[in-house]
This record gives structure tokens, sequence and C-alpha cells, in this order.
């Protein structure tokens, strides 16, 4: 049985997190697992019945701290590995990927790349690619790129696994006094992700003021760890403060997925975005912008065909509309003194354009039900685990 180490910085909430520790138990049963961090601080996942290590190595400020971060997880992550005799160390996210990469205790190692920016990074890639044995992207867009870029051949698409069991059993678990917000006449807007600029919330609170010009009986959520302060003031300068809920970091988001009635994305990038496969999986219709990369791979067969589209994409499995700009703009523009309507860019409109028109149209919102949840089963854990012990068995 190999011994297998699983590497992350922290496992508060978060895409690469969720998936460390997904991979742990789908792994059990085939190999010994541990799971190692960074630091134990904000646990967010359940991890009872896993062998979690903390090597009390928090991040540190400044470049010098960094470094020397950097150079002591490097040692004690080598010491750990050579005392457990680990066969694969395989690690997630940016931080844990050097450590891996550097790190000299494990006989192969995988490094996954979870984040489009992480492939613009060229001598974090360069570094990776040359001292680890292989390289999971979790969009094929992301493979691309990284072949085109940096000539790669060890690196192969892993798409990220969900666990759409899991997820049905746990979005009936909610409290009831939780989601008041949720059990009223109006439709509810729901978007998933920590509080960062590159989530693009400013665009999302700006285009649902224009759906909420014309559907009045409309409200908003925004489910993720942060205080959001300059997105509730955004809020309430464009007169919707009582109209949009801020939940804060939810162990379980699923009752309030399983509540909404359409699922928005507005990221300037991803890699693969979990939360949009998790929607699909609760039968939400979804709108999301065709960033790079995941959307158009996620919604639409030929990804290729569809990351090319510049206007409102009805895909096989949602709405993709254009990207929206990079530049944060927490400004609000009125086209009259009464504040009554809200100017927006041309990629804004177009977003709160296919919203709308998903809001009041039954039967497509009925197809994108139904057509969602067939296409998250295509990210099954039974098709992740089947992929990555295809790599493990060949060590």
């Amino acid at each position: 049985m190999k011994k297998v180490m699983l590497i992350t910085p922290m496992l508060h909430q978060g895409g690469f997190e969720r998936i460390c520790v997904m991979t742990a138990r789908l792994l059990q049963k085939k190999c010994e697992v541990v799971i190692v961090v960074f630091s134990m601080e904000d646990i967010a996942f359940d991890i009872s019945g896993l062998s979690v290590i903390d090597l009390k190595l928090a991040a540190r400020a400044g470049k010098l701290g960094k470094a020397v971060n950097i150079l002591r997880r490097c040692i004690k992550l080598s010491r750990l590995q050579r005392k457990l005799n680990t066969d694969i160390s395989y690690s997630f996210g940016m931080t844990a990927n050097i450590a891996n990469a550097l790190s000299f205790g494990a006989r192969h190692k995988i490094a996954a790349c979870h984040s489009f920016e992480e492939i613009k990074e060229g001598f974090y890639m360069k570094l990776v690619g040359r001292f680890t044995d292989q390289i999971f992207c979790c969009s094929k867009k992301m493979t691309e790129l990284a072949v085109a870029r940096y000539g790669f051949e060890k690196i192969q698409t892993l798409w990220n696994p969900c666990d759409i069991d899991e997820i049905l059993e746990r979005s009936l678990q909610g409290q009831e006094e939780d989601l008041t917000f949720f059990q009223t006449e109006d439709r509810v807007l729901v978007s998933m992700g920590r509080e960062d600029d590159v989530k693009g919330f400013w665009h999302l609170l700006k285009v649902f003021r224009k759906i909420h010009e014309k559907e009045e009986h409309t409200r908003l959520a925004i489910i993720g760890e942060g205080c959001f302060e300059e997105y509730q003031k955004l809020a309430g300068e464009l007169g919707i403060r009582d109209r949009v809920l801020f939940t804060g970091l939810k162990k379980n988001p699923f009752p309030y997925l399983r509540m909404a009635d359409l699922y928005l994305l507005t990221s300037l990038s991803e890699g693969l975005p979990n939360a949009l496969v998790e929607a699909l999986s609760l039968s939400l219709p979804v709108v999301s912008v065709n960033c790079l990369s995941g959307p158009a791979e996620i919604l639409n067969k030929d990804w290729q065909a569809a990351e090319k589209k510049e206007e409102i994409y009805f895909a096989d499995f949602g709405i993709l509309t254009p990207r929206l700009s990079e530049r944060k703009d927490l400004s609000v523009k009125w086209k009259d003194e009464e504040k009554e309507e809200i100017v927006l860019d041309q990629s804004q409109e177009k977003l709160a354009k296919a919203v709308l028109g998903l809001l009041t149209d039954q039967a497509l919102t009925e197809k994108y039900r139904k057509h969602g949840l067939e296409r998250a089963r295509d990210f099954s854990k039974e098709a992740y685990l089947k992929r990555l012990l295809s790599c493990i068995d060949t060590w």
C-alpha cells in the first residue's frame, strides 16, 4: 500500500482545500494517507477520521519572512517525508507546491494547479515543472496554456471532483432560521467566493442593481469568507443594502444554494470553479462570465468553441456572457439625479440582460436545471479517483 502525503497551506474555506480533504477520503481505501498543513487555524472542513499533521509554519509578512518560511517549510517537510517513508507527496496551492517541489524526502512529487493566476507566474511554474514528477491542472485550458508557455510534458488535466450525493445530503441540513432571507416570494440570486478582487463582486452588485430595477422582487446572497465592508458600502450607495445578504464563511453553504433560484459567477479569472459545478449539482440554472478559465469548459461540451464567444452565449449547460473589466471600480454612475437607473458598461449590461432573460423564461430555466445536474455528474469523485490512481499506479 503506497504512502501518500497531501500538502495544503491551511484547511479554511477554499476550493483546493476542499479538494485536498476529499482526495484524502477517496484515497484512504487504496493508500496510507496523511494531510500536512502549515497552520491549523480556522479549519472549515470535516477532518474526522483523517490523519492531519500541523507543521506550525503559518504565513509570515515581508520578503525576508517569506523567504525564511519557504526554507523552514522545505526542511521540516523533507524530514517528515523521510520519517513517514513517503512514496508520493501531492500538493495543492502555490505555497504548498513550492515547498513540495523543493523538498527532498518523497520518492515522487505531484503539484496541483488550481488557478489561472498560477500559470502566469513564470518563475514559479518553471520551478514546479523542474522539481516535480507530475503537474495536474484542473482545467483543459490551463493545461493548454502551460504546455504552450513552458513546453511541459509531465502535465495533464485532472478535473476537480464533486461529491453530488454528499452535496444533496448536506443541502438538507440547514437551520430554518438561517434561511429566512430565502423564504419569501422574491427570486434569490446567489454567488460564492471569498472576499477577493478576482471574484469581481463590484460587478456583481452593480449588475444586480440593474436586475432589481427591472425585476423588483429579487434578492442577492453572497456566500464566502471576509467582512465585505467595501461591498456593503457599495450596496448601500446602490440603494440595495436591504436586498443583499453577505453570509460570511459557511462550513455548509449548500442549504443556501438549494434555496436559491439562479447562480451567478462574475470572476475575472478562475481555474475550474468548484462553486459552479456545485451549483449545477443542486439543479441551479447558471449564468457565468466567460473568464479564463473554467466556465466555458464546464458549461459547454465544445469548450474551445465556447471560450471564443464574445456575446451572450446559450451554452449546453448554462449561459456565458463576455468577460468583465479587471479594473476595480467602486464608483457608481446614474442616468438621472433621482438615482433610479444605474449606468453600466457593455459587458455588465450583457450580463444583466442574460440574467433577466433567464428569470423570465421558465422553459429555459427548466432546461438548464435538468441539463446542469447531468453535467455535474461528469465531475464525479469516481472519475477523479480513477484518473488520479492511473498516475499513482505507474510509480
